[in-house]
């Protein structure tokens, strides 16, 4: 597997790969066959 990409926000020590693109979740869920899970939230 590829290195992750950071969470956006804080520091999650690499739990997930995280997209700030819906277009690149979409590209690499179809890739890898998996579903995508969205986060909705704001920068405080």
């Amino acid at each position: 597997m590829a290195e992750r990409r950071p969470h956006p926000h804080f520091n999650d020590q690499g739990t997930l790969d995280w997209h700030t693109s819906w277009a690149s979740a979409q590209e690499a869920a179809r890739e890898g066959k998996k579903a995508v899970f969205i986060e909705l939230g704001r920068e405080l």
